[in-house]
């Protein structure tokens, strides 16, 4: 009965207003309706809800997955460009070591080519110099004989006697002595 009182003073059974009724509320169909939203959010909730938090929270998880992997690839990013850098560094000082290596190389061979050079200059000199003294030797033999030839020709002219050899060759050779 209490509740039939609760409920009469809200709903107006008769002709004169009173309580919540007299504000246009009809508690009945709030109460079925908060029933019908009660019911019907149940339902929803056991039918879509669970299953959208569920992919809600997998596509959570999937984002926080993805920061952290962009994470993890940002620190494995630096850790590669720092070995990158590292390796270059080391990548120019043996490349520089090989190019100093090269020069002072170079240098060795450059010296050495210059002093062999200089030894076949020195050795083409030595020949030249001896061809030089063989053809002045060959030349004094030849004027010599030339010298004689023209000193017997003209001591024949003077004479007008031709000697024999023997003493063409003793009268020439002590002309010669005097000469020199």
């Amino acid at each position: 009965m209490e509740l039939t009182h609760t409920l009469s003073l809200f709903a107006n059974t008769g002709g004169e207003s009173s309580g919540i009724a007299a504000l246009g509320i009809d508690p009945l169909a709030i109460l079925a309706q908060a029933a019908t939203f009660l019911v019907l959010f149940l339902i929803i909730k056991k039918f879509a809800l669970d299953k959208i938090f569920q992919t809600l929270e997998q596509r959570r998880e999937k984002i926080n997955d993805g920061v952290e992997l962009g994470l993890e690839m940002e620190l494995e990013k630096q850790k590669l460009e720092e070995d990158i850098k590292a390796r270059l560094h080391k990548t120019r000082q043996e490349a520089d070591k090989i190019v100093a290596a090269a020069h002072a190389e170079s240098g060795v061979i450059i010296k050495e080519a210059e002093a062999k050079a200089a030894q076949k200059v020195d050795a083409m000199l030595a020949d030249a110099h001896n061809r030089i003294d063989e053809d002045i030797k060959r030349a004094r033999q030849d004027l010599e004989k030339d010298v004689l030839a023209l000193v017997a020709d003209a001591t024949e002219v003077i004479i007008e006697e031709k000697l024999d050899a023997k003493r063409d060759a003793s009268l020439i050779g002590r002309a010669l002595g005097r000469l020199r």
